[in-house]
């Protein structure tokens, strides 16, 4: 591994910048892994689901994926100064998180930019090998890591192994975790997460502040997930940028990774399992926006009154998140929406769940074009269709009589019949979608459309065609 120093460019008063920006910056240094599993990358995700803008400098290249690391290569040291520089020159960083750091002379260079910028706090990862034993920082680098960078770290992130390393003795218990972390906070930095995954039994991780003792009891999960270590201490990190105290912080980011863990999947066979902690943060941002437009939809569907679109059964409105998979990826109205004294009555504010029948609508169309998310369901009428067919709407049949007698026996297999049935004939994505009806159901038009505006945009079209 080379060791050559990092040539130190000379001191310039760091970025001050916009400091009323309403995003926080904040660097991650640390190897690069390509898969994103960990390292840099993973702590942008995490940054980045935190809501904070995160710049990252790599101190290495890291080879691997869901199996495991297979080389390392550093960073050019002038590359690295270079990249380091431009990052506290040209942001007003709000936090700094370190992991592995490669060899001495990288620590040396992180040493000095620290010590210009002692104000923000620091997490230091002292990441030392990889889950399957490659080496990510030299002899050398350890010892200067503890030198030049422990007294300016605000809370420092071992793992048992690490700490064990650290400290040359045995982590078997609890107890001995908690002396750990205290003599570990004699070594320099200002608190110690000693994070327990590896403790045999129960998991427990262990934050002390330098006064006193606070633990985390964790559930032991059956999978190996990678990059857990940095998560976590991105999450710290990202919380401490946002102004949270060190106890706050703690909590916070313990529970992000339970969520985070508890979603985590495969990429590969036989290999470690990823977290997505910014697939989840875009999901929940798209289920705030779903039900923020079914809020709307719903005034405007009252408004509007359409109370001659309505059918028998009853209407419903349904519009899914992206990618949606199941049912309760899907808002509807709880009860459906009816009439009462002449007006349009909806019954309950829109959830996710509340209709299997208009979910799979819409699960159903997304199959073959995702982009159509919303879905409705108003009453047949021939004079709707015809007036659709001239409006330059796509409408299309389905002829549910020839779905099998077993088909039918199986709650919501007619509606997937139905979608499947006339989306094989379609070579562009629908508007409507109808049927005739059979023994016991009662003819329906369904309204497909890309969200609820657009959904209630077709039925204004066909209320307006069928009134005129």
């Amino acid at each position: 591994m080379e060791r050559v120093a990092p040539e130190v460019p000379p001191a310039k008063t760091p970025a001050r910048g916009d400091r009323h920006s309403p995003v926080k910056t904040v660097l991650t240094v640390g190897g690069l892994d390509p898969s994103n599993g960990a390292g840099i990358t993973k702590d942008i995700e995490i940054f980045t689901a935190m809501g904070l803008h995160g710049v990252a400098v790599p101190t290495s290249i890291v080879v691997q994926g869901p199996k495991g690391v297979e080389s390392v290569s550093p960073v050019h040291p002038e590359v690295f100064s270079a990249m380091l520089l431009r990052a506290g020159e040209d942001f007003v960083l709000s936090g700094i998180k370190l992991g592995a750091l490669t060899d001495a002379s990288y620590v040396e260079r992180v040493g000095e930019f620290l010590a210009a910028r002692k104000e923000i706090p620091v997490v230091l990862d002292p990441v030392m090998a990889a889950k399957n034993g490659h080496v990510l920082i030299t002899d050398e680098g350890l010892e200067a890591m503890g030198k030049h960078l422990f007294h300016l770290a605000t809370c420092l992130t071992p793992n048992l192994e690490e700490a064990q390393l650290l400290l040359n003795e045995p982590i078997e218990n609890r107890k001995a975790m908690e002396g750990a972390a205290k003599r570990l906070c004699r070594m320099g930095p200002a608190s110690v997460l000693l994070k327990g995954g590896h403790l045999a039994g129960e998991p427990i991780d262990v934050l002390f502040d330098g006064r006193k003792v606070v633990t985390r009891r964790k559930e032991r999960i059956g999978k190996t997930v990678h990059g857990t270590g940095c998560m976590l201490s991105a999450a710290l990190l990202a919380f401490l940028a946002l102004g949270y105290s060190l106890g706050a912080a703690f909590l916070e980011a313990e529970q992000a990774m339970e969520k985070i863990i508890g979603i985590s999947s495969r990429p590969a066979e036989n290999g470690y399992f990823y977290g997505y902690p910014g697939v989840e943060a875009a999901r929940d941002a798209d289920r705030w926006r779903v039900l923020q437009a079914m809020h709307e939809a719903a005034a405007r569907l009252v408004d509007l009154n359409m109370v001659e679109l309505i059918p028998a059964v009853q209407m419903n409105v349904g519009y899914a998140i992206r990618g949606a998979q199941s049912t309760d990826d899907v808002a509807a109205f709880p009860g459906r929406i009816g009439l009462h004294l002449g007006k349009v009555l909806i019954k309950g504010a829109p959830e996710f769940g509340a209709s299997s029948h208009v979910a799979r609508l819409c699960l159903a169309c997304m199959r073959r074009f995702p982009h159509l998310r919303a879905a409705a369901n108003i009453r047949y009428d021939e004079a709707v269709l015809e007036k659709a067919h001239k409006s330059g709407l796509s409408v299309l049949f389905a002829d549910r009589k020839k779905e099998s007698e077993e088909g039918k026996k199986e709650e919501g297999n007619s509606l997937d019949f139905i979608v499947n049935t006339a989306l094989s004939q379609a070579g562009s994505a629908p508007d409507i979608i109808y049927d005739h009806g059979d023994v016991g159901k009662e003819p329906i038009i369904r309204l497909f459309a890309r969200d609820p505006e657009e959904l209630i945009g077709k039925m204004e079209i066909i209320r307006s065609c069928k009134t005129s």
